[in-house]
């Protein structure tokens, strides 16, 4: 049974932020970090090993994802709306270091953006749906 229900921040261009990262990050990590959404969303309370509050940040969690040779590490926040939690920016962390270096400041402005703007959210999954072809 689903207890969360996840969404991703669009950008103003149309695309979704969360799906572009996703991709470009090898077909391994994607099927790692698609297995560990699927994990959150059917369970009720996050926390350590798999989820994070990000230190210093006010509303702005990271999604913890163990790969061969990095960590990835998803952002995003609580909302909008119970049981939704929105996906960001797409980032990963090696030796304490954050790719991209601005992940945080970034996912703190989508998170504003998301709260005052709902339409720039959509359903996790929804575009890549329907970009998929059938056979």
């Amino acid at each position: 049974m689903k207890e969360w229900t996840f969404k991703v921040y669009i950008k103003t261009n149309g695309r979704d932020a969360f799906e572009d990262w996703i991709k470009a990050q090898g077909i391994d990590a994607e099927e790692k970090i698609r297995a560990m959404i699927n994990l959150l969303s059917a369970t009720k309370i996050w926390d350590r090993p798999h989820f994070a509050k990000i230190h210093g940040s006010e509303n702005i969690y990271e999604i913890i994802i163990k790969g061969k040779d990095k960590q990835y590490r998803p952002l995003g926040c609580k909302g909008p709306g119970p049981q939704v939690f929105t996906l960001l920016v797409g980032a990963s962390k090696k030796e304490r270091k954050w790719n991209p270096p601005n992940a945080i400041k970034t996912a703190e402005k989508r998170c504003k953006l998301v709260f005052k703007d709902e339409r720039s959210v959509d359903t996790y999954g929804s575009r890549a749906r329907s970009t998929k072809k059938t056979p």
